[in-house]
Parts: structure tokens; C-alpha cells; sequence
């Protein structure tokens, strides 16, 4: 099959391996994490692989990592030197073991919870309530102010880089379980 990868559907298989492109990078690893297959081994340039198992608190802790954990197992096999390639890029690689696995977390809504990292982590510096609160043009909850304040203090003043994907996903059912027990609110 000959075509752009963003722009045509994956045929089926069960593995894959390849030395992805690092500009298309995201792209491309949030379009594989939502397709069916069983075992991944991909390179990447080696900051793009720290961000998919950085663990929370850290600087590299992004919506990539969140997303990476509920879809798959992730784990860097091994560092590849910038020198390990003729000519040498300008950066160093990694070589990534993705394994898909059903989520370690419940999410009422997959789609509201994915969408609800992206809002988050568009603003990661900000404390959780301001971010909830400054995007909720992607979330679309009206009466946002009112059904923040139900959320839990000490989840609201923390920032989305210090909350582990669990948490975040409590939060987003919580948001998601207002925004239905509110029928007025969708």
C-alpha cells in the first residue's frame, strides 16, 4: 500500500517496526495507538521516547505520556548514539517496545477523557482549574465555573504535569459524569 501514513487507514496487521519519521512523530504514534496490533518496535529521536515513559512531576510528562499509558506498555529498549548512523543527524535516537493493552484505568468516555489531556496539557503550567477553565472552548461544558467547583480541591490545585494519567482520568469522569447528571449542561 502507497500513500501517505496520516492520511490513509492502516491495513490490518499484528506487528510493526520501523524507524518512523521524527518530524510526523506524534502524528503518527497517536494514529498506531488507536489501531489493533500486538507488539510495536519503533525508533524515535530519543526526547520523543523519554516524553512516552516520563513518569509525572518530570519535564518530559505530556499529553504523549498519558496517552502512550492508556493505550500500551512502553518502554525504551535502548539508546542509539547519534554516531550509530551515516551521516550522523543531529540528534540522538531510541528504539521503543510498544505493547497495546486494555487501559489500567476506567474512562467513562474515551473520547472526553483524550480530549480532556489535550485541553489540560495545552496548558500544563497553569493549575488545574485555571486550565479546565481557559479550555473549555474543546471541552464545551457550560456552567464550567459551577462544575469545577464541585471537583475536589486538592486535584484542582495541582497542575496536569503532576497528576498521573490515574488521576487525570478520575478528574475527566468526574467532569463527565456532571456534565450527564445535568442534562441541561450537554
Amino acid at each position: 500500500m502507497a500513500g501517505d501514513a496520516l492520511n490513509v487507514d492502516f491495513p490490518g496487521f499484528d506487528k510493526v517496526v520501523s524507524n518512523l519519521p521524527y518530524s510526523i512523530s506524534s502524528e503518527i504514534t497517536f494514529k498506531l495507538l488507536r489501531h489493533k496490533f500486538k507488539l510495536g518496535i519503533l525508533m524515535y529521536q530519543y526526547e520523543f521516547a523519554a516524553r512516552m515513559v516520563s513518569p509525572p512531576g518530570r519535564k518530559d510528562y505530556s499529553r504523549l505520556t498519558v496517552d502512550t499509558y492508556y493505550f500500551a506498555d512502553a518502554s525504551i529498549i535502548m539508546k542509539v548514539p547519534k554516531g550509530a548512523f551515516q551521516p550522523a543527524p543531529e540528534v540522538d535516537s531510541a528504539v521503543v517496545k510498544l505493547v497495546p493493552r486494555p487501559s489500567p484505568f476506567e474512562v467513562r468516555d474515551e473520547a472526553f477523557f483524550l480530549e480532556f489531556v489535550v485541553a489540560v496539557f495545552s496548558q500544563r503550567r497553569k493549575k488545574l482549574r485555571n486550565s479546565i477553565l481557559n479550555t473549555n472552548s474543546m471541552l464545551k461544558i457550560p456552567d464550567i465555573k459551577e462544575v469545577v467547583n464541585q471537583l475536589p480541591e486538592d486535584f484542582m490545585n495541582k497542575r496536569a504535569e503532576n497528576l498521573t494519567p490515574e488521576e487525570l482520568a478520575s478528574v475527566a469522569n468526574m467532569l463527565f459524569d456532571l456534565k450527564s447528571d445535568k442534562p441541561w449542561l450537554k
